[in-house]
């Protein structure tokens, strides 16, 4: 691995009481891109307090500093609140708002390694997927429409969004990921 190689960054653990268990019979099939609203530690305790009554599994931050972290809120095998329909059938990973604006594109490639990580465990492929209810793949929150709950987020920029998911292609293809990351186990599609 050359110096330069992007790293699943530290993951820290907040556990968040919005969570449930996963719908009978669900096997995730979708990453959903999040960008939180606020700074990383405000995202990180709002998405923790009951009145909230949204989460995320995974929250991170960059802010161009070189030192990526990451918080886990909601362990991969159940369901975090953070896109209505769409909770039981994914896995939601909150992005550092730099990522997205264009003034940390580190945090944008570690988040690419993440969800090619989260590709890699599943079987989810690592392809945009414009048909959300019926194929498996990577989406925006906005991809979700109203059943997603109908936000906007992380990004309407198709052209930084289909950057972010050729990153996320060399980064699943380059491979050597490690064994866990993270609490809680993964379910692979088809099994």
């Amino acid at each position: 691995m050359s110096a330069t190689a992007v790293v699943l960054p530290e993951l820290d653990w907040m556990p968040s009481p919005n969570f449930s268990d996963r719908s009978p019979g669900i096997t995730p099939y979708l990453i959903v891109a999040h960008r939180p609203v606020g700074s990383y530690h405000g995202s990180a305790q709002w998405l923790c307090e009951p009145k909230a009554q949204a989460s995320a599994h995974v929250l991170t931050e960059g802010n161009g500093t070189g030192v990526d972290v990451a918080t886990q809120l909601v362990a991969w095998d159940k369901k975090a609140w953070a896109c209505a329909t769409f909770n039981s059938a994914s896995y939601s990973i909150e992005v550092d708002d730099n990522a997205w604006d264009g003034s940390d594109p580190g945090a944008l490639a570690v988040a690419a390694r993440i969800f090619a990580f989260i590709c890699e465990k599943t079987g989810i492929p690592p392809v945009w997927s414009k048909d959300p209810l019926h194929k498996p793949g990577i989406v925006r929150h906005l991809d979700l429409g109203m059943a997603g709950g109908g936000h906007t987020d992380p990004t309407e920029d198709v052209g930084l969004w289909n950057s972010f998911i050729k990153m996320v292609v060399k980064e699943h293809e380059r491979g050597g990921f490690r064994a866990t990351w993270g609490r809680g186990e993964f379910k692979r599609l088809g099994t």
